[in-house]
């Protein structure tokens, strides 16, 4: 997996700098263009190894490693991010993790902190599907994104090959948002379908009634009219 995001970030434009931190588990990822500043720690971590008190300990370290081998870039600081790589032993795990990751992301300080979890089983799985393809990652990547069959899997909670890999592609772009969604106006009109066809007809009318605010009042309504869209009486 630690070659798979690598090979996903330098396709980003990102350099990879393994040897800035002391942690073999980590490598460092950067990306400095005419756009801004981009500096990524990646961490990948065992399940049973993760603590909120061994984590501080390993933030203590990448920061200290990042200050000293590139402390001279100015916005260093303000441009930093973590992406914990979580392998649990199942997608269902325990409370306790579920706490530990909600408490790591919305901690302000030190890093933009990401958590994407991710089981053994996915990792074998996604490695093997690209070897199998053709193409770059990203363009992979996106072709399972829109792969109705894999959606529609993960939607009903589908214990399969197609749900696993679109529970962890889905994550991936959600959890590095320097990855871009294609625009593939065909494979979204069938998704569109299969979203539609999940709705029962309460659904379906609330979900008219906002399509035609967004097409008279562009993509910025007011509260009210959002509110009266869904159903919502402001004076109750």
């Amino acid at each position: 997996m630690k070659t798979f995001m690598r090979n996903i970030l330098i396709e980003t434009g990102f350099s990879i700098d393994e040897d800035c931190l002391k942690e073999e588990r980590a490598f460092q990822a950067d990306r400095m263009d005419e756009n801004g500043f981009d500096f990524l720690t990646v961490f990948f971590v065992d399940q049973d190894q993760m603590s909120k008190d061994s984590l501080e300990e390993n933030l203590k370290q990448f920061h200290s490693d990042l200050t000293e081998g590139k402390g001279e870039i100015v916005g260093l600081d303000k441009n930093l991010s973590l992406l914990i790589m979580l392998k649990v032993d199942n997608l269902d795990f325990p409370p306790a993790i579920q706490s530990l990751i909600f408490d790591i992301e919305e901690d302000p300080y030190t890093f933009k902190k990401y958590v994407l979890t991710y089981t053994r089983e996915q990792e074998t799985l996604i490695v093997r599907l690209f070897k199998e393809s053709t193409g770059d990652l990203r363009s992979f990547l996106n072709k399972i994104l829109y792969d109705t069959e894999k959606f529609s899997a993960f939607k009903n909670r589908d214990i399969n090959d197609n749900s696993l890999v679109y529970d962890l592609v889905s994550k991936i772009f959600i959890k590095l948002p320097y990855l871009s969604v294609k625009n593939q106006h065909k494979e979204m009109d069938l998704l569109l379908n299969d979203i539609l066809g999940s709705f029962d007809e309460s659904d379906r009318i609330i979900w008219d009634k906002l399509m035609g605010l967004r097409e008279h009042k562009g993509n910025d309504p007011s509260i009210q009219e959002i509110l009266e869209g869904v159903g919502i009486d402001n004076n109750e």
